[in-house]
């Protein structure tokens, strides 16, 4: 799983600086009197490790409530009341950052810091406060692991790397860096070192889930989707409310025909208590796969009217298959609609000045080259398809399922292009290098007649 990916404590926001720092025992990384608080929020710290967002939260509220002035308690709350009542949570953000700091350690100190730059955003500011505390604590895990998944995020694999290993070498028992290190082999290609990567995360946490679903996420991207289905289930039986492992079946599932098998995914997890709006993301990636499987493209049209899977502007996969449906039908007011839409909530997120990694920026840029490239191939003008298809390659990379599955179909429609413009040795070229990577999209693809679109050869 990598969303993903950080710990809670590398994604709170803020706090003060310019105070006199005092000396606390060595042992001591938490202030707290209580020690029902500190059992509780070290409890919350390793439901993190684990990626259990739900179990960690609980924990930290649990720890805040034995503790009120448990100051990195409350911190560790915040995003999450943020996110079920924003007043509240920005009230108790707004109670954080008054707390008096004085009695807290160096890097409780950091995290308030850093919180209090975000929370007045002044995001600029955090690579410094990060550094400036590596300089006095330079094996502190925590803030390590902060400035690997910036680097991470960012796309700076090369400093990333050498700070996710840096991090195993000084705290073996932060597994979380051979998740990340499997990702930035992913990245890279280098999918046998990715492999190993994950599989010795899942050697020293044969107990967690993520190792298994990171695993499963790699066997998707290669076309290993037996040894995939596998190890998502072993996320599951280890962690039945594990949400990611269930996200991936129903991807799976879904792209390699299977739609009764997805939908099983969906009510699966429904009834393992993951919450509805999680799972109406599978919901509406089956919806759409199983028309646009059918060709059923005015179905997918009168759906989008009123289908919550398309309200939003960002590209997920229910929007791809309208544009494609628009495009299809020849609806080109729809299809530039919603391009127009993607291009709009990008620049709005650059213009407010949000954390967004280099990394997703460049996703949501692919996005809108795929969108434009396949409207420009259905309209009959292949070198412009070409040249934006090309580009949206570029960006993309096979990080993690979701975005593996979305490189693959790209090029894919970049083949059938090539084909259509009568560029047989170039597609040959492309269809190598989808297979290199992925032989069972490759057998599939050709089963079609090497069609995505319905491109008629020039």
């Amino acid at each position: 799983m990598k969303r993903w990916m950080w710990l809670a404590l590398a994604a709170v926001v803020v706090v003060g600086a310019g105070v006199t720092l005092v000396a606390v025992p060595a042992e001591q990384e938490w202030t707290t009197d209580s020690p029902e608080a500190l059992a509780e929020f070290e409890a919350g710290m390793a439901a993190q490790m684990k990626l259990y967002w739900d179990d960690a939260s609980k924990h930290f509220a649990r720890a805040a409530e034995l503790d009120p002035d448990f100051v990195m308690a409350k911190l560790m709350c915040v995003d999450r009341t943020m996110h079920e009542d924003k007043a509240q949570g920005e009230a108790l953000f707004d109670e954080v950052l008054a707390a008096d700091t004085t009695r807290l350690n160096l890097r409780e100190r950091f995290f308030i810091e850093r919180a209090r730059a975000a929370r007045e955003e002044r995001r600029e500011d955090i690579p410094k406060i990060v550094d400036e505390y590596l300089a006095q604590s330079p094996n502190d895990p925590y803030v390590l692991n902060e400035k690997a998944q910036r680097a991470f995020s960012d796309g700076n694999y090369e400093e990333a790397q050498a700070l996710y290993q840096q991090l195993v070498e000084i705290a073996p028992n932060w597994v979380i860096a051979y998740n990340q290190l499997g990702y930035i082999n992913m990245s890279e290609g280098r999918f046998a070192e990715a492999e190993e990567r994950f599989k010795s995360y899942r050697f020293i946490a044969p107990d967690q889930a993520n190792p298994y679903d990171s695993l499963g996420e790699l066997f998707v991207a290669l076309g290993r989707n037996d040894e995939a289905e596998e190890s998502f289930e072993k996320a599951i039986e280890i962690k039945p409310d594990f949400w990611a492992a269930y996200n991936h079946i129903a991807l799976m599932k879904s792209f390699a025909g299977d739609i009764e098998g997805a939908r099983e995914t969906s009510d699966r997890a429904r009834a393992a208590g993951i919450p509805d709006d999680w799972v109406a993301e599978m919901d509406c990636l089956t919806q759409y796969m199983a028309l646009r499987k059918t060709g059923s493209w005015q179905e997918i049209l009168e759906l989008a009217e009123t289908s919550p899977c398309v309200e939003k502007p960002d590209v997920n996969f229910a929007k791809l298959t309208t544009h494609l449906a628009a495009c299809e039908v020849g609806d080109w007011d729809t299809a530039l609609e919603i391009e127009r839409a993607a291009e709009e909530q990008m620049a709005k997120i650059q213009s407010e000045g949000k954390r967004i990694g280099a990394r997703s920026l460049q996703t949501s840029q692919a996005a809108i080259e795929h969108l434009q490239g396949v409207r420009l191939a259905l309209q009959g003008d292949y070198g412009d398809a070409e040249t934006l298809l090309r580009a949206a390659d570029e960006r993309l990379t096979y990080i993690e399922a979701g975005l593996a599955i979305f490189k693959l179909y790209n090029r894919s429609i970049l083949t059938e292009l090539l084909l259509a413009d009568g560029q047989d040795a170039e597609a040959q070229g492309m269809l190598a290098k989808i297979r290199d990577v992925n032989p069972v999209w490759v057998a599939e693809f050709q089963d079609s007649g090497f069609k995505m679109l319905g491109l008629e050869r020039g």
